[in-house]
């Protein structure tokens, strides 16, 4: 396997903002933040700090983590050319 530069990964990783990517702090605020405004019970806050440090170590690992899930359980139409390729191909 060829080894990736540093500046490729550089320019490869998505923006961070408060030590997370921006999509995974878009999730974080859509499931713990806005639910804990809303209701205002300490539950959510506390689901809050333990999620935060975890999606931390999985943005380390894989920064792109939730385009892969929706990449891998997303689905597509069938194209006129499936039989051919044996699968989708956007190609011919």
């Amino acid at each position: 396997m060829a080894e990736r530069s540093p500046l490729f990964l550089g320019l490869a990783r998505p923006p961070k903002y408060l030590g997370l990517p921006v999509g995974y702090l878009v999730m974080l605020a859509m499931g713990v933040v806005l639910p804990f405004i809303w209701t205002k019970s300490l539950v959510f806050l506390s689901v809050g700090i333990v999620a935060y440090p975890v999606l931390w170590v999985v943005a380390d690992k894989e920064p792109h983590f939730f385009e892969v899930l929706r990449v891998s359980y997303g689905s597509v139409r069938a194209t006129k050319n499936r039989a051919l390729h044996g699968g989708d191909s956007y190609g011919a």
